[in-house]
């Protein structure tokens, strides 16, 4: 997977890119990219995020439960837009409607992110690379070798 940031509207949104298209709870590194998140967050002035899932119809679920963990910690706004059924029903499941509406079209998520919290969206994006993909840091404890990534784990 991953996430390419890009501004719309002027406002910084993660696009996903590449799903792993993993349909189960435990993936290789899509967790990771939550953290990602995170970090590019705090090395930031930017206080929301805002994710297009591109209308995949497969989302890992793995990177949105951490997002969910993500959002309950920082307290700031978590929009998604293109957002399909089976990513909805694990958005459902943390109750995420009751916070933010799911939005189709990215404009629309800028627009009522800025409406509703005026003057989010104007802040620099020092340190934010548009258009390129965000760093994922894996574990200490990862293997990296040349085996296709569809592999299992590396043996000892």
């Amino acid at each position: 997977m991953e996430l390419v940031p890009e501004v719309v509207k002027n406002t910084l949104v993660f696009n996903v890119i590449k799903s792993c298209n993993a349909n189960r709870n435990i993936c290789g590194n899509c967790p990771d990219f939550a953290v990602a998140v995170h970090n590019t967050l705090m090395n930031t002035e930017i206080k929301y995020v805002l994710i297009d899932l591109q209308d995949e119809k497969e989302i890992c679920p793995s990177f949105l439960e951490e997002l969910m963990q993500l959002a309950k910690r920082l307290k700031f706004p978590f929009i998604f837009t293109g957002v399909m059924d089976k990513p909805q029903k694990i958005l459902d499941s943390y109750a995420f409607l009751s916070r933010h509406p799911i939005f189709e079209a990215v404009e629309d998520a800028a627009a009522y992110l800025e409406s509703k919290h005026p003057g989010i969206t104007r802040v620099p994006l020092n340190g934010i690379e548009l258009g390129v993909a965000v760093a994922c840091s894996r574990p200490r404890n990862a293997v990296v070798g040349e085996a296709d990534a569809s592999e299992g784990e590396a043996e000892d």
